[in-house]
């Protein structure tokens, strides 16, 4: 299963956001600290969700969110995005 962050595209989440039965990880995403189940609960279009948290992040400078959870040396966030399908 797809352990990439709707949001921000990170490729290596514990495990997938959601399972085939729609139920959400409550993963907080380490790179853009989106938290699945909790920060899209309420939205009945879960996309408008991700566009508000991505929208945020990058005006926010797309900082690493995760304290113990560090990224690769080479990570870009400009190249995790333009990898977003």
């Amino acid at each position: 299963m797809n352990r990439v962050c709707f949001v921000c595209n990170y490729q290596d989440l514990y495990e997938p956001p959601y399972d085939n039965r729609g139920i959400p990880s409550d993963e907080i995403c380490p790179c853009c600290g989106f938290h699945y189940g909790f920060d899209d609960d309420g939205f009945s279009n879960k996309e408008d969700a991700y566009k508000l948290w991505l929208d945020k992040w990058i005006k926010n400078g797309c900082l690493w969110f995760s304290k113990g959870r560090k990224p690769a040396k080479n990570w870009s966030p400009a190249e995790q995005l333009n990898n977003k399908s």
